[in-house]
């Protein structure tokens, strides 16, 4: 006869059984080889045997033997091969079809169809003895329910010790922190997700990212307020809370949509503005105890300094209050820079005025080429090839005629000088204007001047600033009025352009 050894431990029972495997087939190869069995094959799985159709080895196993592949089973004991009637009776058909010749423990064989009643006594103690200890489990689980134990494995923010469950001081402080995002930080649970990856949380088991339906499961848990939910019954627990339940049933209002508090989403001022001058990473923000901001490296790249150097929100804004007063416009220089400026500008209007009327009249003359350049294509006069090849040079020509008046047009007019002036007036007073300490003024300004502050021991190292302000960075405070203003001759049209980008 050709053996399959069937071995199996419960995936549910893994820290009673983690030898039993390796131990189940050692005694198995033993056995077989003191009695001269021919072993085909050796099956080997972690499932479990209460319900059928669970264990796809098994499965294999029987498909097997029905191929004629192999016809005896050689199993340690008769509940690792069964603990439910169904399969036991699929064992059963294979006995009385034939096909399975013998079933072999080391304690008993089964190779007679009067076997097959000892065999259904020793599967039903297996069935009887999985339900009981269904009910044994489940009487466990409501004992120390009632006694105000956690019944399994700890959620994220704790770890079980010794039957019980306690803080977790590596992730007790990430899970802290996500309420407070959700609460007062006004993050989005995709934000909170993407915040807790950067302070270091991972997942216990992978190690990888926790996503934002954890982070919502996380926020819906009572746990961490000292209760324990438990097929809808709510227990007191006797672990330490990580919140209050103030914090808890806030968290579950916001999340309702009953608290409106959660539309007025708090917007960090300097998130997004500031970078790591070490390693490159942005600067992050986060909320300690409700109300305290700190800026930091988010440290995402490894091996940086500047992650623990943390800098509060007043300090932040002391730092951007130097760097506006240090960008402040010198006025007397401003004004007469942009005098001067002006008057070249009207003067070159005057001139754009007469080039735009020679240019319309050469346009007006291209139309009528291009007219008659039809017509004698209709006629036949020329042919097809020679008609595309001029109409083609006349309309590039009339496109940079039609630019040209373009070009004319953004020089001269009302609205460069009311640019211009609204350029003086803020640069001017950008140092007054930011330390009035109003947050949507603050806010205006950084989206309008800042584009990066590159941060080094919690000061500026480099900067960049958005147009036309990068213009100025270098005459902020000169007293030289050749470098307020520029070559006003080649590069007319470009500063035009750019000081519009700015409106």
């Amino acid at each position: 006869m050709k053996y399959i050894i069937y071995c199996r431990k419960s995936s549910e029972d893994d820290s009673r059984q983690v030898q039993s495997l390796e131990t189940q087939e050692t005694a198995l190869r033993e056995y077989s080889e003191k009695y001269g069995l021919e072993v085909v094959e050796v099956l080997k799985e972690s499932k479990s045997a209460k319900d059928d159709n669970n264990r796809p080895l098994f499965n294999l196993m029987l498909s097997k033997i029905t191929s004629g592949e192999a016809d005896a089973i050689l199993v340690h004991h008769i509940d690792r091969l069964s603990r439910n009637l169904i399969e036991s009776g699929q064992i059963n058909k294979l006995f009385e079809n034939g096909q399975l010749k013998e079933l072999r423990t080391p304690a008993r064989i089964f190779a007679r169809i009067e076997d097959l009643m000892y065999l259904d006594i020793e599967s039903m103690y297996a069935s009887q003895y999985s339900r009981n200890l269904k009910i044994r489990t489940r009487e466990g689980i409501n004992t120390k329910l009632r006694n105000g134990e956690y019944p399994g494995n700890s959620p994220p923010g704790y770890m079980n010790l010794k039957g019980k469950i306690y803080p977790d001081p590596e992730r007790a402080p990430h899970v802290k922190k996500a309420f407070d995002l959700y609460n007062f930080g006004r993050y989005s649970l995709r934000e909170i997700a993407k915040e807790l990856y950067l302070d270091g949380f991972r997942s216990k088991i992978a190690h990888i990212k926790v996503d934002k339906s954890n982070i919502h499961h996380i926020l819906r848990n009572p746990i961490y307020y000292g209760a324990i939910l438990c097929k809808g019954v709510l227990y007191k627990g006797i672990h330490e809370p990580l919140i209050s339940k103030e914090t808890f049933d806030l968290t579950q209002s916001l999340l309702d949509g009953k608290n409106h508090q959660k539309k007025q989403k708090h917007d960090f001022l300097y998130r997004g503005y500031m970078t790591c001058a070490i390693c490159g990473c942005a600067l992050t923000a986060s909320l300690k105890k409700g109300r305290y901001i700190y800026y930091y490296c988010t440290g995402a790249r490894g091996g940086c300094n500047e992650r623990p150097k943390y800098m509060d929100e007043s300090y932040t804004d002391k730092l951007l209050q130097e760097f506006m007063d240090k960008f402040t416009f010198d006025e007397e220089m401003a004004t007469l820079s942009l005098d001067i400026y002006l008057n070249e500008l009207k003067k070159q209007g005057q001139d754009n005025v007469s080039k735009g009327q020679s240019i319309q009249e050469q346009i007006s003359k291209l139309n009528a080429k291009l007219s008659l350049l039809l017509d004698t294509f209709l006629e036949g006069t020329i042919d097809k090839e020679t008609y595309e090849a001029k109409q083609k040079a006349l309309k590039e020509e009339l496109t940079n005629l039609q630019l040209a008046v373009q070009r004319a047009k953004s020089v001269d007019g009302e609205s460069t000088l009311e640019l211009l002036q609204n350029l003086k007036i803020r640069g001017c007073s950008l140092g007054k204007m930011y330390r009035t300490n109003d947050y949507e003024i603050k806010s205006d300004l950084l989206n309008s001047v800042l584009w990066n502050l590159n941060i080094k021991n919690k000061q500026i190292a480099s900067h960049s600033l958005k147009k036309p302000y990068f213009y100025f960075d270098k005459v902020s405070k000169s007293r030289q009025m050749a470098k307020w203003l520029g070559d006003l001759d080649s590069n007319q049209d470009s500063q035009i352009q750019n000081l519009k980008s700015y409106r």
